[in-house]
């Protein structure tokens, strides 16, 4: 895992007076130890060849005759590496789809599922999920980005998984470590690839660490000192920010029941690195998305990055950076603003292309309102190495559904998938957009259960027919294009035209193929002109459209408003 040293965090009653030694101390020695404020935690850190694999004991106790054993097993090997081509599948697991009603319930779990209950359990597990990998695989997405499955043992809301109260443990309410490690093998062998949700900002007041505190040095504001976090990510880059403001964002709690964790904590921090590790050792993910990125520790997120790199080179981590600015936002991915790669990770959660697509549709075309908004947005990309390896999406689990978003118009919500799936980024997709789910508000309300994951539902979002086929159709064709063309997506030169007439016109080239997207958010009668576009190199007369959302089938019979075609062209 990159290090000699392995850290083993012990727990039982008054374990700080009880001496500790190994089996094999010529091969496995302990090098430290730190007793913490509480009695009931003990932490060791060991140092172990780099080719060992086995097992050795702990030996503790009166005359050290009583031993713990511990396995070290050799390294897998991560995922598939995620690529600019790919297209992301988020589910929230609990509201997706029942596949054990078994496991609704469990003894030592305080929130019981109750469906009716909108912000409650509704008994979405892992089974659910492995039973409908064919319908994921069937819309074309080829990357599953589950929010966390850790136990969340919380008397109320738990159902989301972003208070997690054991490290170590799949919440049984979904299933078992070996449930979870199985989906992740089915993943794979179907061509699927794994992403991992981790929370490294706070955990669940209901944790073991926080209610026997280990030490309130690995917490902020703990006790009766709560301090809420001011959410101001954009003061972590500015330049005239008060040093105060900058500590209100990062030590501030996300909310009263998440206790905020101090990463600068060296323990703390070894503890959360490595059971990353341990996560993606388990499920050989491809991808590790960081919930809340920019409020951790900078020095702790340094060192993360760097570790999750030096063991799993090709891991692909993606920061959640919801803020309101495009150069606040870049900071938290590869730029050309003066970042050190180490601190920021491969990409980020792009909110700013999501707020702009909001409000590009929902206005009139003009200078700078409309599509020309997306074209703004676009042109900053300037600013990142890499702005391709950006996660693009239309919504999330955080916020309105798209198709409320846009007026409950099909037309206009299959425009802003398209520009989601064509432009610049990995694309990724909330469950229950393609059934055009479209609740808005309460975060419960917005996380509806899929339509057909539970018994004696009125229809099933999962049949082969539904009323919203052409919905499926559409994302299917979406999907096909980055996959048949996946070197332009990740590779090609991209080309846009400043919109005119309400039409917004950009290209991707290669070496044997371009492709021409056109999008018309207001023209009347849009037909292309291609003599408009002088710097494309393609041979126009071999255009052939390959998606629509007007069914057009040549490039000829143009689009009226909201409309977007897809061309393919050979290379001049």
């Amino acid at each position: 895992m990159g290090s000699k040293n392995l850290q083993l965090l012990l727990y039982g009653e008054k374990i700080t007076h009880i001496s500790f030694k190994t089996d094999q101390p010529d091969l496995i020695q302990i090098t430290d130890t730190c007793n913490s404020l509480s009695s009931n935690y003990k932490i060791l850190y060991l140092t172990i060849p780099e080719n060992f694999i086995g097992t050795f004991n702990l030996l503790y106790g009166k005359n050290f005759k009583s031993k713990i054993p511990y396995e070290i097993k050799a390294k897998p090997k991560s995922g598939k590496p995620i690529t600019a081509a790919d297209r992301m599948y988020l589910i929230m697991p609990d509201r997706f789809a029942n596949g054990n009603n078994g496991n609704d319930n469990a003894k030592d779990m305080v929130e019981k599922a109750d469906r009716k209950a909108l912000h409650g359990r509704h008994g979405g597990d892992i089974a659910g999920v492995a039973s409908h990998l064919g319908h994921i695989k069937s819309l074309g997405f080829n990357a599953l980005w589950m929010t966390p499955l850790l136990e969340n043992n919380q008397p109320e809301q738990s159902y989301h998984g972003y208070a997690c109260t054991d490290h170590y443990r799949i919440d049984p309410r979904y299933g078992t470590l070996n449930d979870y490690a199985n989906l992740a093998q089915q993943c794979r062998d179907s061509g699927v690839k794994f992403i991992l949700d981790c929370v490294y900002n706070h955990i669940g007041n209901r944790h073991f660490l926080y209610r026997d505190m280990v030490s309130p040095s690995w917490f902020n504001s703990s006790g009766d000192t709560f301090r809420r976090t001011n959410y101001r990510v954009a003061a972590l880059s500015d330049p005239y920010a008060a040093k105060s403001e900058v500590e209100g964002m990062t030590r501030g709690w996300f909310d009263t029941h998440m206790p905020d964790l101090n990463q600068d904590n060296l323990h703390l921090a070894h503890y959360l690195i490595q059971n990353t590790l341990w996560w993606i050792s388990v499920t050989n993910a491809s991808g590790v998305r960081i919930d809340t990125y920019p409020y951790s520790q900078p020095a702790f997120l340094e060192k993360l990055n760097l570790r999750l790199k030096a063991v799993y080179p090709e891991i692909f981590v993606f920061g959640e950076s919801w803020e309101h600015t495009i150069t606040a936002q870049a900071g938290f991915a590869p730029n050309n603003i003066g970042d050190k790669n180490s601190i920021v990770p491969d990409a980020a959660t792009d909110f700013q292309f999501c707020f702009g697509l909001e409000k590009a549709l929902n206005e009139p075309f003009g200078w700078n309102t409309g599509l020309t908004r997306l074209y703004y947005i676009l042109a900053s990309d300037r600013l990142y190495k890499h702005p391709e390896l950006l996660v693009t999406f239309a919504d999330n689990h955080d916020l309105n559904r798209m198709h409320a978003t846009f007026g409950q118009n099909v037309k206009k919500t299959q425009l802003a998938l398209a520009l989601t799936y064509m432009c610049r980024g990995i694309p990724c997709v909330f469950y229950g957009t393609e059934v055009l789910m479209r609740d808005t508000g309460a975060h419960g309300a917005i996380r509806k259960d899929f339509p057909g994951g539970w018994p004696g539902d009125s229809f099933s979002g999962f049949d082969a027919m539904n009323p919203y086929q052409v919905m499926y159709e559409f994302i299917q064709s979406l999907s096909s294009v980055r996959a048949e063309y996946a070197q332009l997506f990740i590779r090609g030169k991209r080309t846009h035209y400043i919109p005119k007439n309400g039409v917004y016109a950009f290209f991707i080239e290669g070496e044997k193929d371009v492709l021409g997207i056109f999008a018309n958010q207001s023209n009347p009668q849009f037909t292309p002109n291609f003599k408009l576009y002088p710097d494309i190199e393609a041979d126009w007369d071999s255009g052939k459209v390959i998606v629509s959302n007007e069914n057009a089938g040549q490039p000829e019979k143009g689009l009226t408003p909201n409309g977007i075609m897809v061309l393919h062209f050979r290379k001049k």
